[in-house]
């Protein structure tokens, strides 16, 4: 099932056309991101910073900071993503909006993930930390030359192990927020 979201995910971000959009993103730019994630693993907060390598090639790390409690327990999950970028033009499924202010891409990269849980009843803390990979599609919808609304799709997998939990887990996020282009 959250391998068939992701893809659905995917497939619907994925524009129609591959052209560089050159008017948006290039070579030297610089974007920075905030952002609110809905996952697997609830409600967490994040902040990006993508720089563009080329045309349509652009390196974004980004970070991302889980935390919940489920009565008996807490957990907290801290992501330090870098994405390597691909950008295309075209409207995809969002054709009905203006193509020459979206700026769509996909996203291939690699995860650092800390991992902790604490119980509520007077346990210790358990901490992991794991390296994971991931994959997704995004957009933004510039307002103007620099402000800019975002969405993404992500999937990402990782493993962890404590002393009591061993984890091997695939999660799916879904970001809004806005970007600021600097130059």
């Amino acid at each position: 099932m959250k391998k068939g979201l992701f893809l659905a995910m995917f497939m619907l971000c994925l524009p129609l056309t591959t052209q560089a959009q050159s008017n948006l993103f290039g070579a030297g730019s610089m974007v920075a991101g905030a952002n609110i994630d809905l996952s697997a693993l609830q409600l967490g907060y994040g902040a990006s910073f993508e720089y563009g390598i080329t045309n349509s090639i652009g390196i974004k790390p980004a970070i991302v900071i889980h935390n919940y409690d489920l009565g008996t327990t807490q957990w907290s999950f801290t992501v330090i993503d870098a994405w390597a970028t691909y950008h295309f033009s075209g409207g995809g499924f969002l054709s009905f909006m203006d193509p020459k202010k979206l700026d769509n891409y996909a996203m291939l990269g690699a995860s650092f993930v800390s991992f902790g849980v604490e119980s509520s009843t007077g346990g210790s803390e358990e901490t992991s930390s794991s390296f994971g990979f991931g994959g997704g599609a995004g957009s933004r919808y510039y307002f103007n030359d620099k402000l800019s609304f975002s969405a993404e799709g992500k999937y990402r997998l990782a493993s962890f192990s404590t002393d009591s939990y061993t984890l091997a887990i695939g999660w799916y996020t879904l970001s809004v927020g806005v970007s600021y282009a600097i130059n």
